[in-house]
């Protein structure tokens, strides 16, 4: 039973579009989570910044510029696509629930949503992380951003499809084919990262962003867990792997160097 339900949460995450860390939460916060007001993001809107924002003002200018940075970046990489990959949605949510994502139900966030091509930001969590990254917040945040919009560019280019017919095709490695899916969106992040305006030379910004990276790995995340339990849990990918498949987007700003479902060992 236990094997069925797994199959069925990372199917639906797969077709969705969620954060595949969320889908361990899934399996026990499915039901009776409330709906959370969104707000959306008007395009181009960059709260100022001057003086000393409030968090929650300071979270909405980071997420703005990324999106804005992102989405340019990728419309001018997947040319005639352009239209489709602007089609990305952005709402703040205080946390995710049911009504966001078809009846998924994805803890924190931030996730994307394939069905209706939209990045759910969950404040709560954001403004947690936000704490925690400190003076690496705006690194941090842009960089969960770029994973996200990763996904996007994962759903255009059909790649949900791919993962839930893996999945369902060899079930018993879904947590392999999730690991990988996720690493993906690492590595088209760091392709963002080479070809951006605001951050391919910025060599502070990505000694910022390695920083974070050395935080939010699976074993930094479980740390304290069982290897066995790091492998069969952890669906990021390690601190090692994320860290080295982001650099190979930033440094190669090739999508095709991105191909974590054609090596052997991600």
């Amino acid at each position: 039973m236990e094997g069925r339900k797994w199959i069925f949460f990372a199917l639906a995450a797969a077709l969705s579009g969620v954060g595949a860390i969320s889908v361990i939460t899934m399996q026990s916060q499915l039901a009776g989570a409330q709906p959370s007001e969104a707000i959306e993001i008007p395009a181009g809107s960059h709260p100022s910044e001057t003086g000393s924002p409030p968090p929650e003002l300071r979270l909405r200018a980071i997420v703005a510029r990324a999106v804005d940075d992102s989405v340019a970046t990728w419309s001018r990489l997947m040319g005639q696509r352009a239209i489709e990959v602007a089609a990305v949605n952005v709402r703040f949510v205080s946390r995710l629930a049911p009504d966001n994502c078809y009846g998924l139900y994805t803890g924190d966030g931030p996730a994307y949503c394939s069905g209706n091509r939209t990045v759910f930001v969950g404040t709560d969590a954001a403004n947690r992380l936000m704490s925690k990254f400190g003076r690496q917040a705006e690194a941090g945040i842009s960089f969960l951003i770029g994973h996200e919009i990763g996904h996007h560019i994962q759903n255009l280019n059909g790649r949900f499809h791919v993962l839930s017919q893996a999945i369902y095709s060899a079930p018993d490695d879904a947590h392999q084919h999730v690991r990988r899916f996720e690493l993906q969106a690492d590595c088209l992040a760091g392709v963002w990262i080479h070809d951006s305006p605001a951050w391919a030379t910025s060599n502070q910004f990505r000694a910022d962003l390695l920083a974070v990276l050395s935080d939010i790995g699976d074993d930094a995340l479980l740390a304290g867990q069982p290897p066995a339990t790091v492998r069969r849990a952890g669906l990021h990918g390690t601190t090692e792997q994320r860290t080295r498949w982001f650099l190979r987007g930033a440094q190669t700003g090739d999508v095709e160097a991105c191909d974590t479902f054609g090596v052997k060992e991600p």
